[in-house]
């Protein structure tokens, strides 16, 4: 069996990882968007980055990085970072927040070169891991 490029395996574990991110923060169809606060249908739902996956492609799957946002959030209000951070910083606590913002500071500095084997293994964990969360 021919093995996937490493473009086709970050695709993939995306797809299961944003799955993992929207059944970890929704419950019974509905959840509440991480920036701005609102209850809305998971059919609104994105998995929305703190740390955009340009600039900041090691963060890319970072569960600390990644929660449940509205598409209206996520791809047209500017200004969603704002309130991201604040419900963020009540979610995951001020302590995590600095620790991801640090985390943040060290992928701003290089190029983050995604290894096979990494892929392969994180697509395998999501996978349980939504079972998990189901």
């Amino acid at each position: 069996m021919k093995k996937l490029t490493l473009p086709k395996l970050k695709a993939k574990l995306q797809t299961v990882f944003n799955k993992y991110i929207r059944t970890r923060d929704s419950g019974g169809g509905f959840f509440t968007c991480i920036s701005c606060s609102l209850t809305k249908t998971t059919d609104e739902m994105n998995a929305g980055h703190f740390f955009a996956v340009k600039g900041y492609d090691g963060l890319r799957f970072d569960e600390e990085n990644v929660h449940g946002e509205c598409a209206g959030c996520n791809c047209w209000n500017e200004s969603h970072l704002i309130g991201y951070q604040d419900n963020l910083k009540k979610k995951i606590g001020t302590k995590n927040l600095n620790a991801l913002k640090k985390r943040a500071e060290e992928y701003k500095m290089g190029y983050h070169k995604w290894q096979r084997v990494d892929l392969e293994e994180k697509i395998e964990y999501y996978k349980q891991r939504i079972k998990e969360v189901q």
